[in-house]
């Protein structure tokens, strides 16, 4: 067997996996969609989409996870999308998508998801992850000092060191890592958010100390620092990275 008759099985056996799941995922026949091979398709979107089907396939059955049916609205753009990625990192993110969408335990399954995936980088994704890992770390801590607090214990110095770091944070948020359009771009997908920008009033004084000095007053003038590369996760933000992950135990 030449190398062109190994290459064109090896295609044939994935097509044969990346259908046999498709016919799982939406109810339609593969046919009637032409969702692989509609004429419009260039071979290199195919082969995306063929190797990232094969990826949530072995997902699906290493874990023996019940399929449930993805809305072909949903499916279609997310294939399509899928098709256009190069970077293996991020085709593994649409894996991950699928395996999610399709897994009958969750509820993620959500037409703005393979939206923002195809809006976004690299970087830009790992930056989020960063900022959600920061996240959920903030509010651990959180829970632990408020759990001590209520229970009437004190807080050690340590422990109070901490909850100070936490105020701080709530009034500052994460540091992610990126450049300022990235993180424009996160703001306008809905993923991140600015903080209110801080007030700087200039100290003024009044004077009258005694019965005879006469009262000075002064006007008040307020600086706003409206730059910050410190931002916080939103909800959505939340929930795009959990859709794009997978529990690996």
């Amino acid at each position: 067997m030449n190398e062109t008759n190994i290459a064109t099985s090896s295609i044939e056996k994935g097509l044969d996996i990346a259908k046999e799941l498709l016919s799982k995922l939406i109810s339609p026949s593969i046919e009637e969609i032409g969702l692989l091979v509609a004429d419009n398709i260039k071979l290199f979107r195919f082969k995306n989409q063929v190797k990232i089907l094969n990826k949530a396939q072995k997902y699906i059955s290493d874990k023996g996870i019940s399929i449930k049916q993805i809305p072909v609205k949903i499916l279609v753009p997310l294939l399509e999308n899928a098709s256009l990625e190069e970077e293996e990192e991020l085709q593994e993110k649409w894996s991950n998508m699928i395996c999610n969408m399709a897994d009958s335990e969750t509820n993620l399954t959500n037409h703005v998801f393979p939206y923002i995936l195809g809006q976004i980088s690299k970087e830009e994704f790992y930056g989020l992850e960063k900022l959600n890992i920061r996240e959920n770390e903030h509010w651990t801590d959180w829970e632990k000092l408020r759990k001590i607090e209520e229970s009437g214990g004190l807080l050690s110095f340590a422990e109070r060191k901490i909850k100070d770091k936490l105020k701080n944070n709530n009034e500052e948020g994460f540091y992610a890592g990126l450049d300022d359009y990235e993180l424009e771009n996160l703001i306008r997908l809905g993923l991140i958010r600015k903080l209110p920008p801080k007030i700087t009033i200039e100290e003024f004084k009044t004077g009258g100390w005694d019965n005879d000095s006469k009262e000075e007053y002064h006007n008040l003038k307020a600086e706003y620092d409206t730059y910050s590369s410190y931002h916080r996760i939103t909800e959505l933000g939340s929930q795009f990275v959990k859709i794009c992950s997978l529990n690996k135990n």
